[in-house]
């Protein structure tokens, strides 16, 4: 019975120390302070311009939720509210911020995936989600 305990004691330890963790591998909040973050919700954005049938560029207004995690690569997950801006698409590239009047930035919120495999120079976006 005694070497039951020693058995059992350790692998408690080993799924308590696991399940506060969390999952390994799974996705991990993350900082957008981080350039990998920054430039793979960047390419998202414009990857969602290209789809979208609106005139005008659309921009993140809000980060609400980051994520990154290590699958054969980086995969990004953003959870962000978007807006449009009051720059026309095609135009000269220049830095548009979401109109401030929400009839005119007419926001809604979106789940973009983006899966990096820098040493391949590869990314693509994986999922483009958005809901008014």
């Amino acid at each position: 019975m005694i070497m039951e305990w020693k058995i059992v004691v350790p692998l408690l330890a080993v799924a308590f120390t696991v399940a506060n963790a969390g999952l390994i591998g799974g996705p991990m909040d993350a900082n957008m302070n981080d350039q990998g973050m920054r430039d793979a919700l960047q390419f998202a954005v414009v990857e969602h311009n290209k789809k979208t049938n609106d005139m005008f560029v659309r921009q993140v207004a809000k980060v609400v939720n980051a994520q990154k995690q290590v699958v054969s690569g980086i995969k990004y997950i953003f959870t962000v509210q978007m807006g449009r801006t009051p720059c026309r698409k095609g135009g000269v590239e220049k830095v548009c911020s979401v109109h401030k009047d929400p009839q005119m930035a007419v926001p809604y919120n979106c789940t973009f995936e983006v899966w990096s495999r820098p040493w391949m120079s590869d990314i693509r976006m994986v999922k483009n989600q958005c809901e008014s």
